[in-house]
């Protein structure tokens, strides 16, 4: 076939701007892409620990509003203090009661109490003058059975009949409804071995234990072990603690949700941050392929690109979680046989713009613990070649020592694998993010002036009894939660239970079931959105008073925004100005704002 000069010129011009139209778009995309570079390199609002309502601050000689009881080396009570921080409370704190007694706050409001601080009849003297002056009283533990059966004022001030068993072994526990959030939960595998005692009358029990063969023992339901409880005396309210929740975080919520039966409304800040941590992904290498082809036909860098990736987007995208990815270029730093995958970086950076995810990078490997170091050197001058743009501003430590990576964050990065010119990766380093399992660091807190540090509240493949009231109890006391996914068990599996089919259902469960609540009235972040929110939090002061049936909410040094919990007993929200807010629960209320004064009207809410 013949094509004419005239048609021969069209076609061909056609072609011409076809094939610019397709150079220009691939330009423009290119053009277009941020991906090599951190969004979050440069923070919205830069706060500092000096800028923030700390202990030196909150810890007051005179004029507290909270007495907390215990040496320093008291958990308990050092968990309270940690509460007080969160909640802006004016504390001080006394090594037993004797002390406290010669002390008098007009302001104090609340005393924090364990067992080791109660031994004595003096002891129950103090409790008992505190108690008619209007004090609530907090006992996070309790003494032993011996000395509650010699004082019947002890028991009358806690509100017990008698000791039923000094020890008894429940298989598990009832958490009742309002009390944490989260709802009503019975927890069948968590047993304990606690004391048995039978309660007065006018108690309000929150938490009880599970006995065995409770119909045949004739047990009723309201005389069933309690393990949580409140009391009323004349003049106020003594919460009792029969369990070791205040031995970990478990019991931050457990204050606010007994501050809240102890008063008409209770209002606090709270971070209102959801993030999902995954760690060591994305991996950038292909190292145990033949160990992965093994197990699930694939090389290592083909399971993380075809099967981990798609999955892990599919689950988070299904929940509306938001991505944030600890990098691991290498796991295995004995061998350069395995290097960083260009194409790898190329593909995950790309991706992640894609999602508005959010990539750090990770402190894990397999070696000894010399290896940290090789670890630390090669990540430096390999990401420094291959994304010089990017800055990294996310660093989650995993099983790296403390004392081998604080050498380098920040301005302390002048070390001897490094000329003075030159920092290492971890230079710039602006949040940490730490495993959940030391108890005697905080929630949240500030590593140093400049560097924010959170911990992981749960493992998102795991969903044990305990880590569930664990959960219920953080999101209670700061609307906060960090799920952690270590995808080293999928890369290199050593058991059954590591195989990422089991894994990913796992999660995908958790997510849809457990976190459904929080979802409804927390924000999902990344790293970087809830380490803002952290800062702001920390930040901020507050104060509210009430008049009839209006809450005054005053905001002292807003950064921008704020969030609060408000819980009411036996009222609901009419109408809120200064603010937004959402009903989590009944009773419950995520109050967001950017207002410094907040006016809420509230009503009696008829039982449903």
């Amino acid at each position: 076939m013949t094509i004419s000069k005239s048609s021969f010129i069209v076609i061909s011009t056609v072609m011409v701007t076809i094939l610019i139209l397709f150079q220009f778009s691939n330009i423009s995309a290119n053009y277009a892409s941020n991906s090599m570079q951190n969004p979050n390199a440069e923070p919205k609002v830069s706060i500092s620990a000096n800028q923030t309502l700390l202990d030196d601050v909150l810890e007051m000689p005179e004029n507290f509003n909270t007495a907390i009881i215990g040496s320093p080396r008291n958990q308990e009570a050092n968990i309270a203090e940690e509460w007080c921080l969160y909640t802006k409370r004016t504390y001080r704190r006394f090594m037993n009661l004797r002390e406290f007694s010669k002390v008098y706050s007009r302001y104090c409001t609340l005393l924090i109490v364990n067992s080791v601080s109660v031994c004595t009849k003096k002891d129950v003297e103090v409790l008992c003058h505190q108690s008619e002056l209007g004090v609530n009283i907090i006992l996070t533990s309790l003494p032993n059975t011996t000395f509650i059966r010699s004082s019947e004022k002890f028991k009358k001030l806690i509100g017990i009949r008698g000791v039923y068993q000094a020890s008894y072994r429940v298989s598990g526990m009832t958490l009742y409804d309002g009390f944490l959030l989260g709802g009503k939960t019975t927890y069948k595998k968590l047993a304990k071995s606690v004391p048995y005692f039978r309660l007065r009358s006018g108690t309000k029990t929150y938490i009880t234990g599970i006995a065995k063969h409770q119909k045949e023992l004739e047990i009723d339901n309201e005389d069933l072990p309690p393990l949580l409880w409140r009391n009323q005396t004349e003049n106020s309210f003594v919460f009792v603690v029969n369990c070791d929740f205040f031995t970990d975080h478990t019991g931050l919520g457990m204050f606010s949700a007994m501050l809240s039966e102890a008063m008409p409304y209770n209002i606090y800040p709270i971070v209102n941050a959801q993030n999902v941590v995954c760690q060591n992904f994305p991996y950038l290498s292909n190292e145990n392929s033949e160990k992965t082809a093994e197990h699930y036909y694939y090389t290592s860098k083909a399971l993380c690109e075809n099967v981990l990736w798609p999955d892990i987007v599919s689950i988070l995208n299904a929940t509306e979680e938001k991505f944030s990815g600890m990098i691991a270029p290498k796991l295995d730093y004995s061998s350069t046989e395995q290097e960083i995958s260009t194409d790898s970086i190329s593909f995950y950076f790309d991706q992640n713009e894609r999602i508005s995810g959010e990539l750090g990078l990770s402190g894990d490997q397999i070696g000894n613990l010399s290896r940290y170091e090789d670890k630390i050197k090669y990540d430096t001058e390999m990401m420094a070649k291959l994304t010089p743009e990017y800055t990294f501003t996310v660093f989650s430590p995993g099983d790296m020592p403390e004392f081998i990576y604080r050498r380098y964050l920040g301005e302390k990065t002048k070390t001897s694998i490094f000329s003075p010119e030159r920092h290492s990766i971890l230079s710039t380093i602006r949040t940490l993010i730490t495993k959940k399992g030391l108890d005697t660091e905080p929630i949240i807190s500030f590593y140093d002036n400049r560097i924010l540090r959170m911990t992981t509240t749960i493992d998102g493949f795991s969903h044990k009894d305990a880590e569930d009231l664990y959960l219920k109890s953080i999101e209670t006391a700061l609307g906060f939660s960090t799920v952690y996914l270590d995808f080293t068990r999928a890369i290199y599996p050593t058991k059954k239970g590591d195989d990422w089919t089991r894994l990913s259902n796992n999660l995908s469960r958790y997510l849809n079931t457990y976190w459904k609540t929080f979802r409804k009235g927390f924000d999902q972040t990344t790293v970087s959105e809830a380490d803002l929110k952290a800062r702001r939090f920390l930040a901020l002061d507050y104060y509210s008073k009430r008049e009839e049936n209006t809450i005054e909410l005053s905001v002292v040094n807003i950064k921008e925004d704020a969030s609060f919990m408000l819980s009411l007993n036996d009222e609901k929200i009419v109408s809120v100005k200064g603010a937004e807010y959402i009903e989590i629960e009944r009773g419950k209320y995520v109050l967001n704002t950017s207002s410094d004064t907040v006016t809420i009207e509230v009503t009696a809410d008829a039982i449903k």
